[in-house]
């Protein structure tokens, strides 16, 4: 029906098994959507090696919560399924996440999307980067349900993660890479039409906030929540934490993409109300970005929220590492609607896809985003650090993320207080 509107739950509880519960059983109940019999594959979030604690992964509990919860109806098969991020391994991040000792506790397979060999080429209906076609593992296309499982947090080159980015997750390094080389949020949206998981769990119970996934600060908020559609689910999730969803792009590039609403009026939610599980998350990668660095020439305009994001991170990262005196004199461009300065090109930085045109006028960081840390490495290099360079993540960008963690991890730490003692005393 043309009136029908997005159904988005909300559950808190006291507990991760009765908050999944709740949130079920407010979409229709676990034994209308899943039949005995049927294959079900559950995609958390496992894209990096993290404990629970970081509120990077998904929560071993939650996933054990909807692993209890599926049986009621009776599957044949259980599968947790993921693909980690690019320069990590997905058993070793089960592992680390908890979910590796859920899994075997609880009786369902794991599964590790990077090494199947058995893959379908699916076309991408109406797609919209340049990713025609999809290599995917049979059993995504076989299973009877997808059910995706993220974890609400923070994002250093999206801004915001949840139900939208998670299923990034579904697809091998090779097409991974290639999503990052020309518009990601599309990219995004054509893996999703792919893919179409039925029905998306979120796990806010404690969140990432801050500079996640690599520096997270974890904040309690005590929600589950869910949805058949994704985008409204994300949106409501913005809600509940104090994002504003105009400055987060990819919501307008779902709508587009035909995967659910962004209008509030055509969103019915259900269980507990957004003002009611309030709580404020620390999003440092919005506001005035040309002004915030007043040492550097920063030039931004028409630039995607997630260049924004990465342009935070980066700026931030060389204060935290001593480095941001050193190359205070530099141009950083980010976007397509700026004007160069007359300087000399390794005084020039020129961040992501959209700054091509000027690419021999300074130092050109290709990618749409760019990677997560090539900013401030490039900067400090005086050389351009591309993460899409075979052997470059695993041998030098790694490495040096890991040497400079320590001071970058106590920065983040003291800005986190910052923050929140200021939330306190409002």
């Amino acid at each position: 029906m043309a009136d029908k509107k997005s159904l988005v739950a909300i559950a808190k509880e006291g507990d991760i098994q009765a908050s999944v519960t709740k949130v079920f059983d407010l979409l229709g109940g676990v034994t209308n959507m899943i039949k005995k019999g049927e294959t079900v594959v559950l995609k958390p979030n496992a894209g990096h090696a993290a404990p629970p604690e970081s509120a990077v992964c998904t929560n071993p509990e939650t996933l054990r919560a909807v692993i209890r919860e599926v049986k009621k109806a009776q599957p044949y098969r259980i599968v947790v399924a993921e693909s980690a991020a690019i320069g990590c391994d997905t058993m070793e991040c089960f592992e680390v996440s908890g979910m590796a000792k859920v899994a075997e506790e609880e009786g369902v397979e794991l599964y590790d999307i990077k090494a199947e060999k058995d893959l379908v080429n699916v076309a991408v209906r109406g797609y919209r980067s340049n990713i025609k076609k999809c290599k995917l593992p049979k059993l995504l296309l076989e299973a009877d349900h997808i059910i995706n499982l993220p974890i609400m947090k923070a994002h250093a080159s999206m801004v915001f993660s949840c139900a939208l980015k998670n299923i990034k997750g579904t697809v091998q390094d090779g097409v991974h890479h290639t999503m990052h080389q020309q518009n990601l949020t599309m990219a995004m949206m054509d893996v999703w039409w792919a893919v179409r998981p039925d029905i998306n769990i979120v796990d806010a119970i404690n969140v990432a906030s801050g500079y996640s996934p690599h520096t997270p600060t974890p904040l309690e908020v005590g929600v589950i929540m869910g949805s058949y559609d994704p985008v409204a689910l994300d949106l409501i999730a913005c809600d509940v934490v104090g994002i504003d969803t105009e400055k987060v792009d990819y919501f307008r590039a779902a709508q587009e993409a035909g995967l659910g609403t962004t209008h509030r009026e055509n969103i019915e939610i259900v269980g507990e109300k957004v003002e009611d599980v309030y709580k404020k998350m620390w999003i440092p990668y919005l506001g005035d970005m040309a002004s915030r660095w007043p040492e550097y020439d920063i030039r931004c305009e028409g630039a995607c929220s997630s260049c924004q994001a990465l342009l935070a991170l980066n700026m931030e990262t060389l204060k935290a590492i001593g480095e941001y005196e050193k190359n205070s004199d530099t141009t950083v461009v980010v976007g397509p609607r700026n004007t160069l300065p007359d300087k000399p090109k390794d005084k020039i930085i020129l961040h992501g896809n959209c700054t091509k045109k000027w690419a021999d006028k300074g130092l050109w960081i290709p990618g749409c985003p760019p990677g997560e840390p090539a900013l401030y490495m490039s900067l400090t290099e005086h050389k351009v650090i591309d993460g899409g360079v075979d052997g470059m993540v695993e041998n030098y960008i790694r490495p040096r993320m890991a040497k400079d963690q320590p001071q970058w991890k106590s920065y983040v730490t003291e800005k986190a207080k910052e923050f929140y003692a200021a939330q306190e005393n409002k």
